[in-house]
């Protein structure tokens, strides 16, 4: 893999992760400095900067791009590395898109560790596990929340979320698991189920570690910690995965993966139509 010489091998790394995940269920179409990953299943996708293409991306390329979804039928999206494309987070606020940005953190697999968490029960799930479609309510209950304090939502929320699930995303959450493309851990209370999920995308040596969700009226028990390490553990063992990488939503997200393990390597951007 050709790196730039600006740029420190452990992004680069990353970068051609982010770039092989979203494949398997994808068709990757080339839009000249764009790769745009046009959706095969019910999850949206987004357009990336080529790997190992480095020159400034301009106006017309994001033009072309824009002409390129509408011609798939998919929203216009980008996800990128600042680090690789710097100069593309003033050129898409130029553009007029909305610009998002997230901290980007890397740790050895083997490395993440955090503190058990007495009174409930972490476990990794099987396609097929009631557990799989109540993780993903309970990751929309939490974001949909915000922030990372304790709140009022909880198990109730959860559920309204769960009976809301379309069965065809439940079935594509239990395709993804039984292909080994995502696999998902939860932590359990013994009177309200679900109340933390996280899972994890292993390409080779590295994964992802995303969507580590906490109920408002679980949090500040350390589950996150817990389940990221749980994650990462698992990741190492099961998949023989070295590097594990995330983005987190903002400084104070950083901050408690840190504690586990994690160190800041970069900044990730996504930029969409404003709404």
């Amino acid at each position: 893999m050709t790196r730039d010489p600006v740029m420190s091998a452990s992004v680069a790394d990353l970068d051609a992760y982010l770039d092989a995940a979203p494949r398997p269920d994808c068709d990757a179409v080339d839009v000249g400095p764009f790769t745009l990953f046009v959706s095969r299943s019910p999850w949206p996708y987004y357009a990336r900067p080529t790997v190992g293409r480095h020159a400034p991306i301009t106006v017309g390329d994001l033009d072309a791009l824009a002409a390129a979804c509408v011609e798939h039928g998919v929203d216009l999206g980008i996800e990128w590395v600042h680090e690789v494309h710097p100069e593309l987070a003033a050129l898409v606020a130029a553009y007029g898109l909305d610009l998002s940005s997230h901290v980007l953190m890397r740790a050895d697999a083997q490395e993440v560790t955090a503190a058990a968490v007495d009174g409930v029960t972490l476990r990794v799930l099987a396609a097929d596990d009631p557990a799989l479609p109540a993780g993903r309510a309970t990751a929309d209950v939490a974001f949909t929340a915000g922030g990372t304090g304790p709140g009022p939502e909880g198990a109730t929320e959860r559920d309204t979320f769960l009976d809301k699930l379309e069965p065809e995303l439940i079935e594509h959450l239990n395709d993804r698991t039984r292909r080994g493309l995502t696999i998902t851990a939860v932590a359990e209370d013994p009177s309200d189920g679900v109340v933390a999920v996280g899972s994890y995308q292993p390409m080779g040596e590295f994964a992802e570690i995303m969507a580590v969700a906490t109920l408002p009226s679980a949090r500040r028990r350390g589950l996150a910690g817990a389940l990221t390490a749980l994650l990462a553990r698992h990741a190492h063992d099961e998949a023989g995965v070295r590097t594990v990488l995330l983005a987190a939503q903002d400084d104070a997200v950083a901050r408690v993966y840190a504690r586990v393990g994690f160190q800041q390597v970069g900044t990730t951007h996504a930029a969409e139509p404003a709404g």
